[in-house]
């Protein structure tokens, strides 16, 4: 009777490996698709954004409070988009005549 006691043990491994690597795989599934969603989700348009950073901070985290930048990231980006508008027709190759 021995023979068949290591044969059921092989077995139970067999299906106890079977199942860790089910559920490895539906772990990277489901954690696939959750970090789809925030980022789609989670995601502004960016033409939006763009319009919106020009409110103010307070305006801002009302309007997307699950946003995480902080109020001095905030800041950086304002004087980043304006220093971008503040450049002159001139200067940019593309639309000089």
């Amino acid at each position: 009777m021995k023979p068949k006691e290591a044969s059921g043990k092989s077995d139970r491994v067999t299906d106890l490996a079977s199942y860790v690597l089910l559920l490895f795989f539906l772990g990277l599934i489901i954690l696939g698709l959750y970090w789809w969603s925030r980022k789609r989700l989670g995601s502004e348009p960016t033409r939006q954004r763009e319009t919106d950073i020009r409110l103010t901070y307070k305006r801002f985290k009302e309007l997307y409070p699950h946003s995480r930048i902080t109020y001095e990231e905030y800041k950086k980006l304002q004087a980043e988009k304006a220093f971008k508008r503040a450049i002159s027709s001139e200067k940019i190759k593309r639309m000089v005549r």
